[in-house]
């Protein structure tokens, strides 16, 4: 097998399915790069960049949500939180979200749920990285 059969899903939809040559992608304690005919496995997925690279050689970046990989013998596949390609990001929006996520981290109200903050602006940071790529 020249390439690995990709199926990559969200809770609302099937985002991608299709071959690709390479993935590229971090774990909670490494960075994943699947090859083609690569071993079994199961992974969680952080919020960061998913680096994927097609038939042909070009490179795509996309921001996930966090998420699970499952490298199985006959396919690949990534289940995400959310998926957005470098050119789907509003580099406006993800700014206004890491200044409301801020906000509430500092905030001195103790109903703030810091947690969701802290992931809100962690979102918003990739989201920020991966567009400026």
């Amino acid at each position: 097998m020249r390439y690995i059969p990709l199926e990559i899903y969200t809770p609302l939809k099937k985002y991608f399915v299709g071959d690709v040559s390479f993935i590229l992608v971090q774990s909670d304690n490494y960075r994943l790069g699947i090859l083609p005919r690569h071993e079994r496995m199961i992974s969680t997925i952080k919020i960061s960049e998913l680096v994927l690279t097609f038939p042909g050689g070009k490179k795509v970046s996309y921001a996930v949500g966090g998420g699970m990989i499952n490298v199985k013998k006959d396919k690949t596949i990534i289940i995400v939180d959310s998926i957005e390609n470098k050119d789907e990001i509003d580099i406006d929006r993800a700014n206004r979200s890491k200044e409301r996520a801020q906000n509430r981290l500092f905030s001195k109200d103790k109903n703030i749920d810091i947690k969701r903050a802290q992931l809100s602006l962690e979102r918003a940071l990739n989201r920020i990285k991966v567009a400026s790529r």
